[in-house]
């Protein structure tokens, strides 16, 4: 048999009310209003349920295998459980059953009240059950990160798990404290009817201890794998504050000594080879020339090859390319360039050669459906260089 607090089939008690003596329900009123105010807030965290399902319907073949990703989608059927749990509209038709005054003895009965806190025992289940797989999700996914394996794609359910933790954590501690200003007040109310609960079955006095919140803290602790542990009693006093400077530095320069003794002096020794020097005689070679006339001379360089010249270097640009085209009329002109191209021989200077006329009557329409008096130039040649490569490049 299931326990009252998961059975979700279980029946509201029909709406009643009770002689009550000596009781304020001004602080029960106040829980009640808390409950409502903050539980009516939580569109950020809906937000996030949202995100959570979309990204296992995007992902759900890539991370298939991955522990973390079951835990992952634990934490997606957690946020689905609670999105189905109504407890607005539970704790509503509790409060509308209290008195408007404290002067009236009426008041709801016991078992309105036991329905609420079965229904807070449900709700902070899920929200423990929330943040206790998101965190060994979490885990796995940091692990990740820190070995470099798919890391960019293990940031993302990273941080989507972060924040819904956070946000579970808080309305769990909400919950507990709730229940435990609500559950005192159970035994000033008075049965009416039959009894909500079985026989055998008992609420808890402190929802805490209940749901152990202690292990919550224990599980999936994260463990960075560089720890540095620094005892700084040992190096500060507390009664002498103008030497905690002089102190710090100190430290400090003790472990950099400390570091430097340790490294090990890693150069590169060669062999030494001996150099021998070679002293060469100065030569005389102060070449006097010899004389010859004119006429041999100007036969001599008539004779001589044409000097090689360096010529300028010009930019050479290609009229008939893609890159070109920056506006409308330098795409029309294009167009008209590669058609005339295309129905003739001058097949080399065709760009489009390669593509059948039906491809190339695509890429043209493409093209002319480009209205480029109204873009820049950096925006033309980018729709351009897009439509190229998809239309074109990819025949190739």
């Amino acid at each position: 048999m299931l326990e009252p607090w998961n059975n979700r089939s279980i029946l509201q008690p029909p709406i009643n009310t009770a002689a009550c003596k000596n009781f304020e329900f001004k602080i029960l009123k106040n829980i009640c209003n808390t409950i409502i105010h903050v539980l009516s807030k939580q569109s950020p965290l809906h937000k996030e349920s949202s995100i959570f399902s979309r990204f296992l319907y995007k992902f759900d073949k890539k991370f298939r295998n991955d522990i973390g990703y079951r835990y992952f989608k634990k934490v997606n059927v957690a946020l689905r459980s609670y999105l189905r749990l109504p407890l607005i509209k539970d704790v509503h038709s509790f409060m509308d059953a209290l008195p408007i005054t404290n002067e009236t003895t009426l008041a709801p009965t016991k078992q309105m009240l036991e329905y609420v806190l079965i229904r807070l025992m449900t709700f902070c289940k899920l929200m423990y059950r929330v943040t206790l797989c998101s965190k060994q999700a979490a885990v796995f996914y940091l692990n990740r990160i820190k070995r470099g394996e798919s890391h960019w794609m293990c940031l993302m359910p990273f941080a989507l798990l972060s924040r819904v933790w956070s946000m579970a954590f808080v309305l769990l501690q909400h919950s507990c404290n709730w229940y435990n200003q609500l559950y005192p007040t159970l035994n000033k109310l008075e049965y009416k009817g039959l009894k909500f609960l079985p026989d055998q079955y008992s609420l808890p006095s402190d929802l805490e201890d209940w749901i152990d919140m202690k292990y919550l803290n224990n599980a999936g602790r994260f463990q960075w794998s560089q720890k540095f542990i620094t005892n700084f009693d040992s190096i500060v006093d507390e009664d002498d504050e103008e030497g905690l400077y002089e102190n710090i530095l100190k430290f400090v320069d003790n472990i950099n000594k400390k570091t430097k003794d340790v490294e090990p002096d890693t150069q590169l020794l060669l062999p030494k080879q001996d150099v021998y020097t070679k002293i060469v005689p100065k030569q005389n070679n102060n070449d006097q020339g010899e004389a010859i006339s004119r006429e041999s001379f100007k036969s001599f360089m008539a004779n001589l090859p044409p000097a090689l010249t360096n010529p300028s270097v010009n930019i050479v640009r290609q009229d008939h390319c893609i890159k070109n085209v920056c506006d409308q009329d330098s795409l029309n002109e294009f167009i008209e360039n590669e058609e005339t191209y295309r129905n003739t021989s001058h097949e080399d200077k065709s760009l489009t050669s390669h593509l059948t006329f039906m491809q190339w009557q695509a890429l043209k329409n493409s093209l002319l459906k480009l209205n480029c008096s109204f873009m820049n130039k950096n925006k033309v040649e980018m729709k351009v260089q897009i439509i190229w490569k998809e239309k074109c490049l990819e025949y190739m």
